[in-house]
């Protein structure tokens, strides 16, 4: 039967050298770059390949089994969003993206940004912002809009508590799972990620959330 020394030869641990030390998990065989490469010498990897929650097309068609590793039920990506619509995450916002990503150690948002509470003054400014490129209207005249319409971001959610979390920058769905006209859909990117899904076009954009 396959057992712990099937893979990991613990004698090699026993003199410590430049390969010794490459190899942190002491894996049998030739080194490899990656731990996973290491399967592949009994499976083939092609047939093995790791699940990919942001893959959600296929022929056009919704893959519920991607919708369900984040939600509880597939939400109904047909109909327009309101407000406080609750997506029946499968916890809390960066929990969830936390099952398969880690912040990098210096990213943008790690202290000035993750888990900050927008003040009201900032959420209004950002639901104006969103809608500037197709309101024939002055900022400061959508700002009143907004106010009076008590319309907040939807490009731009927040997490359970109303606060900027993870998918407040990235959107975790696949470019033409959501209509177009939906503010979700903003910063939505195919399968393979080319600019890590960000909501704001052309890149981070503070303007997106600050007046000045």
């Amino acid at each position: 039967m396959l057992t712990c020394l099937t893979c990991h030869d613990v004698t090699s641990r026993c003199t410590v050298t430049e390969t010794a030390a490459a190899n942190k998990y002491f894996l049998r065989g030739a080194s490899v770059s990656e731990a996973i490469d290491f399967c592949s010498i009994c499976h083939v990897q092609e047939d093995h390949q790791p699940f990919n929650a942001h893959d959600q097309l296929q022929n056009r068609q919704v893959k519920p089994d991607a919708c369900l590793w984040c939600h509880v039920s597939a939400p109904d990506i047909s109909s327009r969003p309101k407000e406080d619509t609750s997506y029946e995450l499968r916890g809390g916002t960066a929990e969830v993206c936390g099952n398969c990503h880690r912040m990098a150690k210096g990213h943008p948002t790690e202290n000035m940004h993750m888990y900050a509470t927008p003040s009201e003054e900032m959420m209004w400014y950002m639901s104006a912002y969103e809608m500037k490129d197709r309101m024939n209207m002055p900022l400061n005249q959508l700002l009143e809009y907004v106010r009076a319409a008590k319309r907040t971001a939807r490009s731009i959610p927040l997490d359970e508590s109303g606060r900027l979390t993870c998918c407040s920058c990235h959107n975790p769905h696949e470019k033409g799972l959501l209509p177009d006209w939906d503010p979700r859909s903003v910063g939505a990117e195919p399968k393979k990620s080319v600019n890590h899904r960000l909501r704001v076009s052309g890149g981070i954009s503070c303007r997106a959330c600050h007046q000045k």
